[in-house]
């Protein structure tokens, strides 16, 4: 029998000084007279503290950007952990700003680049692997302790592009692939994850719109019907997806990835490639969704806690109070923004989107 759901609670946050690492504690911030930080889909989140200079002036004038480590805890519970990137001294307070450990893919220069056109055609999540590990944090012992957490699915997504030495950051390139070839990353505090974002590796809680601090509405998204998609290089060939219906005919859809190949290059296995990946992009019929405004306070008492809430986390909203009603529709987190600020306590925000046409349940 599963656990009981515990309702979520509003939380109090302490923050913590480390050195780069995370590992040798250089002392705690107090008191706090501000906190803010975010978890964040397909970017580097930020994390952000104001401290009255009264009690901790001296640590605060030793502190170094990137030679020290921004930690926050809530509740006892560690939610997030970065390198400190600017530091605002003013005659009553200091402010801290941070970034998430992907602060160092974006610092870092591909010195590499690669060739993945037929028959070298990689699954995207292997090279994001590679991107990261090799290329970033395994480079100096990764002395940043980032854990790396792919999630392959056995029909995660491939690819043909080619990249020149030089050309970008690692993290530009990383973040190519969640932009054009269907992925998905976050990172929360030391760890690193990515998948294919068809493949609902973290659900949570199904949640209604007693939960809510703002009534959603619910869409049917006529725009987003597809029966056939090409996905291209926009030099003459493409790949073709079709899902076909004879009430709808011919509806069709257009994705241009200039990254890949050059006029007249592409193998038919590249091609094929193409057209698997613009197979996941049909849509019929069109989609019907709940949209939850965005930056929605979570209300107490919902079903979720603080571990839940992971950017890519798959989740069910019922919406009943509706002329069309709507049980059990899919979403997923895109961005959760947690504040604490005298008087008025914490306040814990999230923006949700529109799940992929298509579902992956990973295999137990």
């Amino acid at each position: 029998m599963p656990a009981p759901i515990e309702p979520f609670v509003c939380g109090s946050h302490r923050a913590f000084v480390y050195e780069m690492g995370g590992v040798n504690l250089v002392g705690e911030l107090e008191p706090l007279s501000a906190v803010r930080w975010q978890r964040i889909r397909d970017d580097i989140s930020t994390a952000s503290v104001t401290v009255p200079t009264a009690t901790c002036c001296e640590m605060l004038g030793d502190l170094r950007s990137i030679l020290h480590e921004l930690h926050l805890e809530r509740d006892g519970e560690k939610v997030w952990q970065g390198p400190i990137t600017r530091i605002e001294y003013e005659h009553e307070q200091t402010q801290l700003f941070a970034e998430d450990l992907l602060w160092q893919m974006k610092r870092t220069v591909m010195g590499y680049g690669y060739d993945q056109k037929s028959p070298n055609i990689w699954a995207v999540t292997e090279r994001m692997y590679w991107l990261a590990n090799d290329l970033c944090y395994g480079l100096d012992g990764n002395r940043w302790n980032v854990s790396l957490h792919p999630h392959h699915s056995f029909d995660s997504p491939r690819t043909s592009k080619q990249v020149y030495p030089f050309q970008y950051t690692v993290w530009e390139d990383f973040d190519s692939y969640a932009q054009y070839n269907g992925t998905d990353y976050t990172c929360v505090n030391r760890e690193v994850h990515w998948s294919d974002n068809h493949y609902a590796w973290k659900i949570i809680p199904e949640l209604d719109e007693n939960y809510l601090s703002q009534f959603p509405r619910v869409v049917e998204y006529g725009n987003e019907l597809a029966t056939r998609v090409f996905v291209t290089n926009g030099l003459g060939q493409a790949g073709l997806g079709t899902d076909p219906d004879a009430a709808y005919g011919r509806v069709e859809k257009l994705i241009t990835n200039q990254a890949e190949g050059t006029a007249g290059s592409a193998t038919a296995e590249e091609i094929a490639a193409w057209a698997a990946s613009a197979t996941r992009y049909t849509q019929m019929p069109a989609p019907l969704n709940v949209v939850i405004p965005a930056n929605t306070t979570l209300m107490p008492g919902a079903p979720w806690s603080m571990d839940d809430l992971w950017p890519g986390a798959w989740f069910q909203i019922s919406v009943t109070e509706m002329c069309r009603p709507v049980i059990g529709a899919w979403q997923r987190l895109h961005e959760i923004v947690v504040t604490e600020q005298a008087p008025n306590g914490e306040q814990v925000q999230f923006t949700a989107i529109d799940p992929p046409s298509q579902m992956i349940v990973p295999v137990p």
